[in-house]
């Protein structure tokens, strides 16, 4: 897809009227170094998909650096009009679309200071000014962008079809590259169930093929049933889709030419971020903690802060993300999220319960106390009423027998004086 998207980018530019003439000797030139260059630095007999979307990146900065320097020859700039640039992109005073300041300058610094300046013989002119003033051309935000659990559930009610949802759980649960996600399909996933819960749950197989270079080719199990529930939808219905598409950059094709039958998503990069943009808007959903627009990185960024709050350990969260072991960005996800942040408030809470947790044993062993001695009264109660029963047993007894000896001593009398009365 991107080899045809930068083959008709290459074609306009190298065509284009309105760029000076010997600007687009350079970038030809440039283009195909960097295309020879991408072969055999990856081993490769022909240029693959990935080097094709980095050399698609390519057109859109070289276009701009030749209007930043408003078409002229770049082999005719001085070191006075680089530098101009190279200030006015640290300034702000270039802007990007949304009106602010370029966050990854650097970009555009390598291409001054590298072949592509190196070409016209101008390439000391950038090195000495970035060299001297170390300017770095890096403005990434080191602060930590996420969402919890709960907002993004509220997110996922927001999609409209199970493709949506899908390609939403698969973000949060498995955390990889949005683009990379996209290319997933169905050959890609094993159903299984887990020996410890007895639940169903899916094997995601990240290939190398279908992941930035600087990602771990790895395979990793979904954590949550929803993933499970909607990818058993969408594989069990995967099919060719009879549609029509263009842009501005291609002529009309059908979808089925753009995407395999086994492709688990038929939409590309601009519809997931339409489609995200949309839910996030119907749910209200900010990034904590600086209220920003959720992008499909945050849920990448979400999924490392809620293993890590679940207690996965930083090891098992940076070999999920696909990073490597010495990969130091998992820190600043611990070093922000409430991991380091609560443990104050974690030892105080872990101190008054087990403040709790004592005087409840205490409580326990004065219960079973008072628990032994109810026991021993009640035996002590038994007891006596066997003791009070036997002696009045013993006691009904004897007066019985009191009252026969009368009895018998009433009638030996009673006879005596019946023999008396006789005589």
């Amino acid at each position: 897809m991107y080899k045809e998207r930068y083959s008709q980018r290459k074609e306009d530019l190298l065509n284009d009227p309105k760029i000076n003439s010997k600007n687009r000797e350079v970038i030809a030139k440039f283009l195909e170094f960097e295309e020879y260059k991408l072969k055999r630095k990856e081993g490769l007999s022909e240029v693959d998909e990935r080097s094709y979307k980095t050399l698609y990146g390519y057109i859109g900065r070289l276009k701009k650096l030749n209007r930043w320097f408003k078409d002229k020859t770049w082999g005719e700039l001085t070191e006075e009009e680089i530098k101009k640039i190279i200030d006015d992109l640290e300034d702000g005073n270039i802007k990007n679309q949304y009106g602010k300041r370029y966050i990854d300058r650097s970009l555009y610094y390598q291409m001054m200071q590298g072949k592509l300046f190196a070409m016209v013989g101008k390439s000391n002119f950038a090195r000495e000014v970035i060299q001297e003033f170390s300017i770095r051309g890096r403005d990434f935000n080191t602060q930590v962008r996420f969402i919890e659990e709960a907002t993004f559930r509220k997110v996922v009610d927001c999609a409209i079809t199970p493709e949506h949802r899908c390609l939403l759980w698969l973000a949060f649960d498995i955390g990889e590259n949005i683009c990379s996600l996209l290319e997933l399909d169905k050959d890609d996933f094993k159903r299984q169930m887990n020996d410890d819960t007895n639940e169903p749950e899916y094997l995601v197989i990240l290939s190398k093929d279908k992941l930035k270079r600087s990602r771990t080719p790895r395979s990793e199990v979904t954590n949550y049933k929803e993933t499970v529930q909607y990818l058993d939808i969408v594989l069990s219905n995967i099919k060719p889709v009879d549609k029509m598409t263009s842009n501005k950059y291609t002529k009309p094709r059908n979808l089925n030419e753009l995407h395999d039958d086994n492709k688990l998503f038929k939409f590309g990069f601009s519809a997931a971020q339409k489609m995200l943009k949309r839910t996030v808007g119907l749910a209200g959903a900010r990034c904590i903690p600086g209220g920003e627009r959720v992008t499909w990185k945050d849920l990448r960024s979400s999924m490392a802060c809620d293993l890590l709050n679940k207690g996965w350990s930083r090891d098992e969260v940076n070999a999920r993300l696909g990073h490597k072991p010495s990969s130091r960005i998992i820190d600043r996800y611990i070093t922000y999220h409430a991991l380091d942040r609560k443990k104050p408030k974690a030892v105080v809470y872990q101190s008054n319960l087990r403040k709790m947790e004592m005087e409840l044993e205490k409580q326990k062993d004065l219960n079973k106390l008072q628990g032994l001695r109810i026991e021993s009264l009640k035996k002590e109660q038994a007891d006596i009423r066997e003791e009070f029963k036997q002696m009045m047993i013993i006691s009904k007894a004897e007066v019985l027998d009191m009252i026969n000896k009368v009895n018998k001593v009433d009638k030996i009398e009673e006879k005596e004086c019946n023999f008396i009365e006789i005589k």
